[in-house]
């Protein structure tokens, strides 16, 4: 695909720049495909003195920067990414939805915003910091609620951990079709249809083969079903089974 291709292509060229200017680099935010791709095609690529890592602000970010710069250099996150903190009265049941709605109607491209992570009577966004005079400036209503928008580092924000329900369940082998099921609550023959039928991506990537090694800490998206985790791998049963925890995320 050429979008593929264009995003490795900056990802190289990010890398170069980095190592160039002696500096600290970023190119985001990425969503979870284009952070596997890049991963995938770099494997190799970064120059010996160069780190690269991937980050969106938090631990388990979904959205993420891919962050380069010379190994002596310290880490400087917050400026690649700055987080707005969005309040107002009688917010509480706005959802994801209707920021990245909110914001997208400002004008704003998706990839200048990261993740959005709305908790009670406020939600944080992480974002580009040359998005922060101008979202603070223009940014007064969600829907029809009036908001206010203040900057934080990333320092001062805790992410709430994304609720999760374990699955503990035994599986043939760690084949996706197997897991998948499990996952699911299906049989091992509708998971190979849902597979086949390329309704299950793998970490972010369709995957349409049924034999496909899962992981432990590998994401499977079945769409219809949700989005699962395979947490832990446990071990073998007297039955020659393997034991696993799967979470779904809820």
């Amino acid at each position: 695909m050429e979008a593929d291709k264009l995003i490795v292509k900056k990802a190289l060229d990010t890398i170069a720049l980095a190592e160039r200017q002696y500096s600290m680099k970023a190119l985001g935010f990425l969503d979870p495909r284009e952070r596997a791709l890049i991963e995938r095609e770099i494997r190799g690529r970064v120059p010996a003195d160069m780190k690269c890592e991937f980050f969106g602000g938090y631990d388990e970010a979904e959205r993420s920067m891919m962050i380069c710069r010379p190994e002596y250099l310290p880490a400087e996150y917050d400026e690649v990414i700055t987080v707005l903190e969005i309040s107002g009265r009688d917010i509480s049941d706005l959802n994801h939805r209707d920021y990245l709605g909110s914001l997208i109607g400002l004008g704003i491209k998706r990839e200048n915003i990261g993740d959005i992570v709305p908790d009670g009577e406020r939600c944080y966004v992480y974002i580009k910091p040359a998005m922060l005079n101008y979202v603070g400036e223009n940014l007064t209503k969600i829907g029809r609620r009036g908001v206010r928008v203040t900057r934080r580092n990333l320092s001062e924000i805790r992410v709430p951990e994304k609720p999760v329900k374990p699955i503990a369940a035994t599986v043939p082998s760690l084949r996706l079709d197997c897991v998948a099921a499990a996952a699911a609550g299906v049989s091992r023959g509708k998971a190979a249809e849902l597979v086949k039928g390329e309704r299950v991506k793998l970490n972010f990537e369709e995957e349409t083969s049924v034999s496909a090694a899962v992981n432990e800490g590998d994401i499977i998206s079945i769409r219809g079903f949700g989005r699962f985790r395979l947490s832990e791998i446990r071990g073998t049963t007297r039955k020659g089974r393997t034991a696993v925890i799967i979470d779904k995320y809820i």
